[in-house]
């Protein structure tokens, strides 16, 4: 009864009636719930078992659990160092199914805590989280792979479920999880489909590793703050002892770094993307549960895989950027982990806990934000229900000579040019998310065209889609689009936007060189938003030649032209009915356990200096880290120092520069790991150097410098 009781109060709550008066009034709420329960607790309403379904309820994190360090052994005789973090089994030869997580990002030091606060509660609700370092990376054994997701790795991964399903605490169900590289590696093997792995959870993962990854964005040339870090993380030794010997040289320091191979792959038609992209795969029929942010560079692949995988998927879309959603940094926030074991525990221990008969997506509704790089709440609204999202139409604006944006297609053609300034849009930094400042210093150097002020309040979901008419005096140019919100006092909000690389049009094909001064119609989306502008706001179109330094500047001084008319337009997902009216469910986030032994340390700050002199014409953009924390009596400190550098007179002679070092401290041993990288350009090459150097107690122990000249392709 009391079960019944339950999944009734649970579809109550989901129904249009609460969903209208749930912001309103609190006393009719209650006594409808009041009555509505003694309904259905008092035995003369019925019997409650006639209810079509009854829904088991989710483990819940009553195991005691432990850690053991342990090996798994590859075919080829390669040991991969796994850590097990197990609950202790309430009755005789108890089984449990398995959490699997494979990353380079090694799980003795750098994830040693992060790791395990993922893994703890799982354990907790009766799963084996196995994290596993990739092979010559961290503890496990081997050599560093040639590049990330290699072959490689995705078949040690297909080796470890197969071991993992058999092993005797095992029931013979694995899931694999995890955030960015894991998320991943993830997607990847479930188009592989090892018979063991039943259902995988991915954070900010991606479908394109081209497209939509850090190395190109959009198609355009891109060096991330990350490159670095992973490169170098790599080349450190293995935890624990850190001994520095003849394999450690040949395995890990002396092997070349990914960054030269990422570079000079520039085109989306090579296998080094291609090949696992599951974009190219068969529609994925492993169950996924799908996390994504609003501020993160990969949540365009929510959408793709709704509309493409033949398996059930459920997406929760959240304001977060590259973090777990109980992340405080950054909210409002949920325990994503107890919502995960009901979708762990219908694929992988048989128990039916309604997660498929939950709204299959939830997805959070921004209110105007203004700019601002200080915020740790977005404010907005959750909403659930059905993929895809009905009720919404697809409203077009047209610019105009006057600069305006409006519902009407133009009298007459007009152009305007714009000379391009290499580094004068420096507000974004990375990648189409992140918050951001007030984009008006960076439009005033861009063609922007707004709208009048709205009457009344719009909200946009979805991906905008923009079509633009241009022409450049040059073979290489790029366009940036922002889509944007004026505020009445003239601040400007940045939604989303997109990169578009004119040689690139026809994804996968082999890319084209651009004909100078000939006009061209390039079309595309925006990345995937949302957004509800206020009365009395301004949608804002800014359409500019760089993106610095998103986009790595195009050598040629000149000028682009934009045509209006026709082909000039922008379209916006307009909800015209809210067709997202479920109830959604949202745990409240709990306290988070560190792992025995670990401290965080404070960390050291730097100034980073980001500026663009418009009279000059010099752009100068940073980035840095420099964090700290201790397990038991080591120490480690991990700084990085980015910069990116160019002139608008000279943008072929465009720069960026790098400094990672890892240092490890163990008592009266220091041994330090430092690469230093150095990028530059002209207009038909890249030039790259990386210099290594190992320092044990500041006596430098090795050495080794690469260097490549790299042609500059479509870039």
């Amino acid at each position: 009864m009391l079960k019944g009781a339950i999944r009734n109060h649970y579809k109550l709550m989901s129904s249009p009636i609460i969903m209208r008066i749930r912001n309103g009034n609190v006393r009719l709420i209650s006594y409808f719930l009041l009555f509505f329960w003694i309904i259905n607790l008092n035995p003369a309403s019925g019997d409650t078992s006639a209810s079509p379904h009854s829904y088991e309820l989710p483990s819940q994190p009553v195991y005691n659990i432990t850690i053991e360090e342990s090996w798994l052994t590859m075919k080829d005789g390669v040991n991969l160092a796994v850590t097990y973090i197990k609950p202790l089994a309430l009755k005789k030869d108890e089984k449990f199914p398995v959490l699997f997580e494979l990353l380079p990002y090694r799980k003795d030091d750098m994830f040693y805590n992060v790791d395990y606060q993922k893994g703890a509660y799982f354990a907790k609700c009766g799963y084996v989280y196995a994290r596993v370092d990739v092979r010559g990376t961290g503890t496990s054994n081997g050599t560093v792979p040639v590049s990330e997701y290699s072959e490689v790795e995705l078949s040690d991964a297909e080796e470890v479920i197969d071991q993992l399903s058999k092993v005797p605490w095992s029931n013979g169900n694995v899931g694999m999880f995890g955030k960015s590289w894991s998320a991943f590696n993830s997607l990847m093997l479930a188009a592989r489909k090892p018979p063991a792995l039943k259902a995988i959870l991915v954070a900010h993962g991606s479908q394109d590793l081209y497209y939509n990854d850090v190395h190109f964005i959009d198609a355009v040339f891109h060096v991330d703050s990350y490159e670095p870090e992973i490169v170098t993380d790599n080349a450190l030794p293995a935890p624990d002892k850190y001994l520095i010997t003849p394999e450690y040289f040949a395995e890990r320091f002396e092997q070349k770094p990914w960054i030269f191979e990422w570079k000079q792959n520039q085109t989306p038609n090579v296998p080094l993307w291609s090949r696992e992209s599951i974009r190219y795969k068969p529609n994925l029929t492993v169950p996924v549960y799908l996390i994504g942010g609003l501020l993160d560079g990969y949540r365009d692949l929510i959408p793709w895989l709704l509309n493409s995988a033949d398996a059930p998927v459920k997406a929760d879309l959240g304001p977060w950027n590259h973090i777990w959603p109980n992340d405080k940094s950054l909210g409002p926030n949920y325990n994503w982990q107890e919502k995960a074991v009901k979708w762990w525990d219908y694929w992988l221990k048989g128990k039916d806990t309604g997660i498929l008969d939950e709204p299959r997506y939830m997805l959070y509704v921004r209110d105007a934000v203004p700019p601002s790089t200080n915020l740790t709440t977005i404010p907005g609204e959750w909403r659930c229900g059905n993929w895809p999202v009905g009720g919404i139409d697809m409203n077009q604006y047209f610019p105009n000579e006057e600069h305006n944006l409006t519902t009407s297609v133009p009298d007459s053609k007009f152009n305007e040019t714009l000379k391009y300034r290499a580094g004068s849009a420096i507000a974004i930094q990375d990648w189409w998310g992140e918050l951001t400042g007030d984009m008006a210093t960076d439009d005033s150097y861009s063609m922007y065209f707004d709208s009048a002020p709205l009457k009344d309040k719009m909200e946009i979901i979805g991906n905008p889609r923009i079509t633009i008419n241009v022409s450049a005096d040059a073979p290489r140019y790029y366009w940036t689009v922002r889509l944007e919100d004026v505020w009445p006092d003239g601040k400007v909000s940045l939604i989303s936007g997109t990169l578009i690389n004119p040689s690139d049009q026809f994804e996968n094909t082999t890319p084209k060189r651009l004909k100078p001064n000939i006009p061209m119609v390039l079309s595309t989306k925006i990345h995937y938003t949302t957004w509800t502008f206020r009365p009395g706001h301004r949608i804002r179109i800014a359409i500019g030649n760089s993106q610095f330094p998103m986009g790595w500047p195009t050598p040629y001084p000149g000028n682009t032209t934009l045509y209006l008319g026709n082909d000039t337009w922008v379209s916006l997902p307009v909800v015209e009915k809210n067709t997202l009216t479920d109830y959604c469910s949202l745990p409240v986030p709990g306290p988070v356990d560190n792992r025995e032994g670990y401290a965080d340390l404070p960390p050291i700050p730097h100034v980073y200096p980001i500026y663009y002199n418009n009279r000059t014409g010099e752009a100068v953009s940073s980035w840095g880290d420099d964090s700290r924390f201790r397990i038991n009596s080591t120490i480690y400190r991990y700084f990085e120092n980015n910069t990116w550098k160019v002139n608008d007179n000279d943008p072929a002679h465009a720069y960026y520069t790098a400094f990672r070092s890892d240092i490890v401290t163990m008592g009266k041993r220091v041994l330090n790991l430092t690469d230093v990288y150095f990028l530059s350009s002209d207009e038909k090459t890249f030039n790259l150097t990386l210099i290594r150097s190992l320092k044990e107690n500041d006596t430098l122990i090795r050495e080794k410098v690469w260097n490549n000249v790299i042609p500059r392709e479509f870039q």
